[in-house]
This record gives C-alpha cells, structure tokens and sequence, in this order.
C-alpha cells in the first residue's frame, strides 16, 4: 500500500473511473478485528491449484470436477453442473464456530448457468451471494436472495468472472441490541457496498457450501475467514487477480521489534516504472489490531521492479500510505530505480530502534554491494504481525497486466523478540490471501515453498 503523488491519483482517477482505486491502496492485509483476534480466528481456503476437490464434499448432484478451462488467469476452477437438481458441495474444515465476524470472497464464473457461494449453518444455508441470469444476488438462501445488481463488466477480473465479497457479522450495538446479523456485499471493488442484507439465522453458520441450481457455474478463489477481506475504505482495493500476494494471519506473532527477509529476484521484464512492487510488512499493535485505519501502524519496505533490470527501493513510515523512495526522484510519481542484474539477491530489514525511538528500514543488494537505509522517528508499540505482498497498480498501468513478467521468492523471514529471541514465523502462521497472478508471473512469498503459497500458471 503506497501512494505516489495526489496529482497523479487524480490524473489516473479521470481515466480509470470504472476502477477508481488509489495507486497502492490495493495494499494492505485485512488485519484482525479487535473481536476476533482471539483463539476463534480462522482461515478456510481453496483454489484448486493441487487438482483436488481441496476438502469440499458432494452432498447433491453429480460430483463436481476440477477443470482447466474455463480458467481464472490460467489457474483451474471448479465446475459444477446442475442437471435434474441443483448441485450442492459442503466443506468445514478448520472453521472455528460461534465468532461475531465471518468475511468471505469466491470468483465465480455463471455464463452458463446459476449458482450460489456462501454459509451453511445445521438448518440450511444462512447466507449466500449468487449470479443468476447476469444479475448479482444476496440474501440467507437462494429462495430468498435479492437482486443487487447487474454482474460488472471491464473489470480487472478475467471476461465472464465476477469477484464478490462479503462481510458477515452481528451488527448488534449497546444503541442498538437488535439490529441482529447482516452481510454487506462487495461486487468487484471493495470502497463500495453493494448491498446490505439482514440475516436472521447466520450466527448458527458450520461451514461453507456452493450451490449450482441451473447449468453449469465454475468457482474458484475462495476464502471464508474471521479476518475482514473487503473494507468499505474510499479508494480501497485488496486488487485480487492481480496475483497480489498477501498472506491472512490468523493468530498474533510474540512481541518483536525486528523483521528481516531475504528477497530473491531471478528475472523480471516491466514495460513501466513503479506498477510492480515486491514487499515485506511489519505492524504494531495499532495496525494488527484495527480494521479503520490507513496505513497507521503499518510499516512497509520493498521495491518497484522497473524496467532494464532498475529497481526501486523504498518504505513506509508507519503514518500515511505514502512511498519514500530511499532515492528520491525530481518527479515524485517517476521512480526510475538503480541498476541491480537478473538474479540479484537482497536482504531487507524492517527495525523498531527502541533506545534511538526511531524505526530503521534497511535493504541490501548482495549482487551490487549497495545498501539503502533510512531511520524515521518511532516511540510506539513493538510489533505483532507480519505478512508479504507482490502489489501491482492497476490504476497507474499504461500496458496489458501480460506484458508483465516476475519470478521471485521471499524467505527465511525471521523475529527477533523483546527478550533476544530470533525466530523464524512458524509455518502455519500465514495462509494466502490473494490467490492468483497471470501466467507470465512465478513467485514464492512466504517462507520457501515449504510453508508457504508457491504460485502456480498455467
């Protein structure tokens, strides 16, 4: 998440009005709400990407299968067919029941048919989000949902997908004791709620179910978590099918004020400066915690792969979302980056310097023998999460997402705890986010292939 210059969002804002996203603000992992930071936090996710049915179960119709075409950005799908009755898959696996706060996402690709993604509780499904003939439905089950919307076109999704998401939760307040469960729905971009359905019987949800009730629907991309995926923040974006990489968190890291990460670029080939980012993230209390802030407690060091093998090294400070480039350009929206070869290696460094009170951002380049490092005055909490991205800006992209090429991984990332305790994030500690890149991108983003979300194409 980094903004370039206010000038140039409002230049890029004129010309991208049907995706009116701020460059950067794709950005951050949905943090853990001060509600669900507890031991009830979960991740459930599924994309199909080992050709498996991934933990989903057949409980109606004939049994889906798992395609390569239709595909979502050359990645597989689920294919569910309808024929004498609708055809319905179940899955729970590691769902932690009884939180306040369910958010959801799943792409869905309905031009031939009617389906439904969503929660199922002991009685029947408790809420659903739906396309049926072009239109975007919500409600607690497919007898009941509403129509919203016509299904988006010229979006940043691949043609015939739609991207919805959803936050399901007990609205209840001291002020208002009644107001009961409701969803608010996200078609496509997250700074706009679609629509917000009440939903009497979703606190009683189990687990996840997809329904096709006409023709055949393919599925994919799908999370159900107690992180909050879409946030209704102006200019917000999480920018999935753009391969942005971020991982969910789903429980607290011990108090740390050091992040280190070794960053391997084996190639890239970017037709323009300062649209493809790789990055490292280190939050404090504020930024885990809170799901209304922008960029407060939320500290970031990467670089912009540019083209001719130039990058860009830079950070944010914790305050605002804005990129400080450790070599600052005469046009701030231009960052044209230093020479550092194919199959460069890069150490970076993100350092809570509690006796200076001041964070210190530091990267290596081990291939060139440069070192970029910057302080900037810090007196705050330790941190308590971590995650990873690869952040394309497709609000400031002049050139097909195709004409884009990465392979590169993040690893060996490590803690150092208050008490001198150097420790590598465990591997359960991150799940992926967004799922899902062009084929023309390669990248591992947490921890090796081992335990972490290895990209696959293709």
């Amino acid at each position: 998440m980094k903004f370039i210059s206010t000038a140039f969002v409002l230049a890029i804002l004129v010309s991208f009005a049907f995706y009116p996203a701020f460059p950067g603000t794709a950005a951050h992992l949905p943090a853990l709400s001060k509600a669900t930071s507890g031991a009830g936090a979960f991740a459930f996710v599924s994309n199909f990407e080992s050709g498996t049915l991934e933990g989903w179960t057949s409980t109606a119709g004939t049994a889906p299968t798992i395609v390569s075409s239709p595909n979502y950005f050359g990645e597989p799908s689920l294919s569910s067919i309808s024929s004498s009755g609708p055809q319905t898959d179940n899955a729970n696996q590691g769902f932690v029941l009884g939180d306040s706060f369910v958010s959801f996402q799943v792409a869905m690709n309905a031009q031939d048919g009617s389906g439904y993604f969503g929660l199922t509780g002991s009685g029947g499904l408790v809420a659903v989000v739906g396309i049926s003939g072009g239109q975007v439905y919500a409600g607690s089950d497919p007898s009941s949902a509403v129509s919203v919307k016509s299904v988006p076109t010229g979006t940043a999704y691949p043609s015939e997908w739609a991207y919805l998401t959803a936050n399901v939760y007990d609205a209840s307040t001291p002020s208002n004791p009644k107001a009961g469960w409701v969803m608010q729905l996200f078609v496509d971009r997250t700074d706009v709620v679609a629509a917000t359905i009440r939903l009497p019987s979703a606190a009683s949800y189990t687990g996840a179910l997809i329904e096709t009730t006409a023709g055949t629907v393919c599925y994919t991309n799908i999370v159900v978590t107690t992180s909050e995926i879409p946030r209704y923040v102006p200019g917000y974006n999480n920018m999935d099918g753009y391969g942005q990489g971020s991982g969910f968190y789903v429980t607290l890291l011990p108090a740390f004020y050091s992040l280190t990460a070794k960053m391997d670029l084996t190639s890239w080939s970017t037709p323009q400066v300062g649209v493809l980012s790789f990055q490292i993230n280190a939050m404090n209390d504020y930024g885990t915690v809170s799901t209304a802030h922008s960029c407060v407690g939320f500290f970031q060091l990467g670089v912009d792969l540019n083209p001719d093998s130039t990058i860009a090294p830079w950070y944010v400070t914790g305050r605002n979302c804005i990129a400080h480039y450790f070599l600052p350009s005469q046009k701030p929206a231009i960052q044209p980056g230093v020479y550092s070869p194919q199959g460069t290696k890069l150490v970076l460094s993100i350092v809570d310097d509690q006796n200076a009170k001041q964070v210190n951002f530091t990267i290596k380049d081990l291939t060139t023998k440069q070192v970029f490092t910057d302080s900037r005055p810090y007196n705050g909490t330790l941190f308590f999460s971590s995650y990873t991205q690869l952040e394309f800006q497709p609000c400031c992209n002049q050139y097909p997402i195709s004409d884009y090429k990465v392979n590169g991984a993040l690893y060996d990332m490590q803690i150092t705890t208050q008490s001198g305790s150097v420790q590598p994030l465990p591997a359960s500690y991150m799940l992926p986010f967004v799922l899902d890149a062009p084929p023309t991108w390669s990248l591992t983003y947490y921890q090796g292939s081992s335990a972490g979300y290895t990209q696959l194409s293709g």
